[in-house]
């Protein structure tokens, strides 16, 4: 079955899973619930954490739990259009924001540090070496994350939109916009220093991450590519077979869900497959799990995926064995957060509370 993300993501908002239903399980066991977390909102954003609390953003409020179940401060974002990006945190501050404007709130109370109107359209931001990198319409942006102050900003193609976060490494950030090309700018100065047109290939990139010495990228098109930093030019390259939603990047490997039926884990070094788990068998039905939206992300040895009826995978990241699959107590946003004590999860609800679970 051959899908692009369009048909794809529109069909499984309508309920559509892609989930053949013979032989499904429709009964298993379910992680306990430890705490369930008005907010005042009607959605949230993805959760982020740090000592100061689980951070959610949403579209009326922003505040913080702790991992306890204690509701630590809610403030009012001030803004019209809800926050949509998950939290950022950053030497005290969470940056938080949506396409028309981002904004820095102390993360121990809420208090507004600064505010950035949008030009054109936001996009996700990105928070390294004390500043917040992120797009504006076709412009790479740079700004102070304790002040707020601009310190450059880099064009790419007018007419086109940097939507997608960038990636840092040393003293380079690497941006991959709408345009079809791949930059690499100098992060103090925004200064070119390379830029690569990727659009015969790939057509453009979403999703970009720095390891272990190389760029690893999402394109437009099914393939997962491994990028020298130097120049930009190809090491390597992973036919997922379909569109690639996201990629979880950890211990040498980049981790995906492709909707030909399967998790792989691709070895960074190589580009070459390490291991796959079968999600879903068109043929038989038998076992499927349905289809996954959310980022895939790992703690401790464990790949935690979740898909779309509400149920949370948990597969050994070195073999992809799948230890244990248990159901999410409420209707969840697409998106699972493992807390940095053990203790379990923490997932923004459909009806905007956090809810905080034990382990799997």
């Amino acid at each position: 079955m051959r899908l692009n993300r369009r048909s794809f993501v529109q069909t499984a908002i309508a309920g559509l899973s892609f989930r053949p239903a013979i032989g499904f399980a429709t009964e298993r066991e379910t992680l306990p619930v430890r705490h369930l977390l008005q907010t005042d909102n009607s959605r949230l954003a993805p959760l982020s954490e740090t000592a100061n609390g689980v951070l959610y953003a949403g579209d009326r409020t922003i505040g913080a739990v702790s991992a306890s179940g204690k509701h630590l401060w809610a403030h009012s974002h001030g803004a019209a259009d809800p926050a949509v990006f998950r939290p950022r945190p950053t030497d005290g501050l969470m940056i938080v924001g949506a396409r028309s404007w981002l904004a820095a709130f102390d993360q121990k109370t809420g208090d507004e540090a600064w505010r950035y109107a949008a030009r054109i359209q936001t996009g996700v931001p990105l928070v390294a070496k004390g500043t917040v990198f992120f797009g504006d319409g076709h412009e790479i942006v740079a700004l102070d994350a304790a002040s707020g102050s601009e310190l450059w900003r880099f064009a790419g193609i007018p007419d086109t939109l940097a939507s997608y976060a960038p990636a840092a490494s040393d003293d380079t950030i690497f941006a991959g916009p709408g345009d079809g090309h791949i930059y690499a700018l100098d992060i103090a100065t925004g200064a070119l220093r390379w830029a690569q047109d990727i659009r015969p290939r790939w057509q453009y990139l979403r999703q970009i991450s720095v390891a272990d010495g190389i760029l690893v990228a999402g394109t437009y098109k099914e393939f997962l590519a491994g990028i020298s930093l130097e120049d930009g030019h190809k090491l390597w390259s992973f036919n997922a077979g379909n569109f690639i939603n996201s990629q979880h990047v950890a211990d040498g490997a980049a981790f995906l869900w492709s909707p030909t039926g399967w998790v792989y884990a691709i070895s960074l070094a190589s580009g070459k497959v390490r291991w796959r788990h079968q999600t879903t068998d068109y043929g038989s039905g038998a076992g499927n799990w349905a289809s996954v939206l959310a980022e895939i992300t790992s703690r401790d040895g464990h790949l935690y995926v979740l898909s779309m009826d509400n149920v949370l995978h948990d597969l050994d990241m070195v073999d992809g064995t799948e230890m244990a699959a248990r159901a999410v107590p409420e209707p969840v946003r697409h998106a699972v957060l493992p807390l940095d004590d053990g203790s379990g999860f923490a997932f923004p609800t459909t009806s905007a509370e956090v809810l905080l679970t034990g382990s799997i």
